[in-house]
């Protein structure tokens, strides 16, 4: 009877503890395969078979479409460059390039994954056709809640948020092509 009892206790404390850390990892990501470029952070195999499973249950979850292998990648910072986690009342300034890709989309989303939308008429993401470049190719954006002259992404309310850089059509897609790029800046600009 004790046998059967302390074999009825450890199961209990395994699929408790098992059950739990796969929840925080799914809730939380593994980031197994990420690539980190300053404040800049990617997962290169996401869209790819080779994905590891709690980032494929975290996307799904999120209901997040993927990149495949060579359509692309997604950077996402949560930090700026000092550090600090990004916020949505407070303004900062991303300056810089972007490695080579035909098209780039640059958005803010919640922690949740939904795309924060500023008032009506605005877009919430800037794509790489509509920024305004220097002689140099590089650019500088303005994110925030008050609206800037140039290049300004738009954020509404209050809160942590991430910004999302997809890169789209680039060599820089495959994992050795990821590490060493450059990517923009983010600056804090007041809060």
């Amino acid at each position: 009877m004790r046998l059967l009892l302390s074999i009825l206790i450890a199961c209990a404390i395994a699929l408790g503890l098992g059950g739990w850390s796969a929840q925080w990892a799914v809730e939380h990501g593994t980031n197994f395969d990420a690539v980190r470029v300053g404040p800049w952070s990617a997962s290169p195999f996401s869209g790819t078979p080779e994905a590891d499973p709690y980032a494929k249950a975290r996307r799904a979850k999120l209901a997040q479409l993927t990149l495949g292998g060579g359509e692309g990648i997604v950077f996402q910072a949560e930090t700026d460059a000092l550090g600090n986690r990004l916020r949505r009342e407070c303004e900062y300034r991303l300056s810089g390039r972007t490695p080579v890709s035909r098209v780039f989309t640059l958005s803010a989303h919640t922690d949740e994954g939904q795309l924060i939308l500023p008032e009506s008429g605005r877009p919430g993401w800037l794509t790489s056709n509509s920024i305004l470049r220097q002689e140099n190719n590089s650019f500088d954006i303005a994110v925030g809640p008050e609206a800037r002259a140039g290049n300004w992404l738009a954020t509404l309310g209050q809160g942590p948020y991430t910004l999302t850089l997809a890169l789209y059509d680039t060599p820089a897609s495959a994992i050795t092509g990821a590490a060493g790029l450059e990517l923009p800046t983010i600056l804090p600009d007041g809060c």
